[in-house]
């Protein structure tokens, strides 16, 4: 099999056969032997090349994050877009703020009924070692929130409900 992965700009081509737990990769020239020892819960135990490696691997639709010791690595499978919208298809922007990876809340700077500004950050999600802060795609209010500080999350989960504001557009005045 062949696919390209895409990170920071770069594309990183990938060939692999697997056979079992055992894979023969190339990556980008590079030949690599690995074996899966381990896979629960999004964490995976390795074999590379001999050496062992243990891995955190999230996937959110078209993102894969990967940490190994302590790096974290975001791939995308479709090419990368060099200016990103912040609307989603047709235009219609994305209500529900769900978690990237599994984690912990860190902070939920934000109540439920407060104005929020495109932008804003809603959610602080610790995973990986790493803060993640989830933001506003655009202004209105939040709806509901669905998480507190402290929490353990899911992959996916709902954390907090958008309801966005609509601009109003001024009707054509009749003569």
């Amino acid at each position: 099999m062949k696919t390209t992965l895409h990170a920071n700009g770069q594309s990183l081509a990938v060939e692999y056969d697997k056979q079992g737990n055992d894979y023969a990769l190339v990556i980008d020239g590079q030949p690599v032997q690995a074996r899966l020892l381990a896979a629960l819960d999004g964490s995976l135990t390795l074999l590379v090349n001999d050496k062992p490696l243990r891995a955190h691997v999230a996937r959110d639709g078209q993102r894969t994050l990967v940490s190994i010791e302590g790096r974290v690595y975001e791939f995308s499978h479709a090419p990368e877009k060099k200016a990103r919208f912040n609307t989603r298809d047709a235009g219609r922007l994305d209500p529900e703020i769900r978690s990237p990876m599994p984690g912990k809340i860190l902070q939920v700077p934000v109540a439920a009924g407060e104005q929020v500004e495109a932008g804003q950050t809603l959610v602080v999600v610790e995973a990986m070692k790493m803060e993640n802060a989830l933001k506003a795609e655009g202004a209105g209010h939040v709806k509901k929130i669905h998480i507190s500080p402290g929490d353990s999350v899911e992959l996916g989960q709902l954390l907090v409900e958008l309801e966005f504001s609509i601009p109003e557009v001024a009707a054509p005045q009749a003569n």
